[in-house]
């Protein structure tokens, strides 16, 4: 039974470590084309239609190096929870600013990973849905898993 729990433990380690390495990858790699393009970004939050010029300029500057910063946590195991959260919380802005462009039928691209981004989809809906998921699945397993292993702790002493 011992060797049951010891898999399962490795098991949601390898997990996490899997969903950290993929979300990381993929923030790293969004954010380097928002920092090389600045302006190019600029233009897509724009193209959103939700914020106006006072909340869209700190928005496109400050975006993109906390895409970079989370997936550089996410990637090195640095901060690894409060990475998750911001991972969580840019996954609901993702999915809630495409759900709400393509329910008022704008025809923009997302700027998800730079100028080469196409026209929002649903399969970009999907994407983020993915990112949001993942993060949150990650977190909650992060969560969960140092709580048993301190209870199983106490229970061998």
């Amino acid at each position: 039974m011992r060797f049951d729990r010891n898999k399962r433990r490795k098991l949601y380690k390898a997990f996490v470590f899997i969903i950290r390495l993929a979300l990381g990858c993929v923030f790293l790699y969004s954010s380097l084309a928002k920092i090389r393009q600045p302006y190019d970004f600029l233009s897509d939050v724009y193209g959103f239609e939700m914020l106006g010029p006072k909340l869209g300029m700190p928005v496109a500057m400050v975006l993109p190096w906390l895409e970079l910063f989370v997936g550089i946590c996410l990637i090195g195991g640095i901060f690894v929870s409060g990475a998750l959260l911001v991972s969580i919380a840019m996954g609901a802005m993702f999915t809630f600013a495409i759900a709400s462009a393509l329910h008022r039928g704008l025809n923009i691209t997302c700027g998800c990973f730079g100028s080469n981004s196409g026209v929002i989809s649903y399969l970009t809906l999907t994407r983020s849905c993915l990112i949001l998921g993942s993060a949150l699945t990650a977190y909650l397993l992060t969560l969960l898993r140092p709580a048993h292993s301190d209870i199983r702790e106490s229970e061998r002493s």
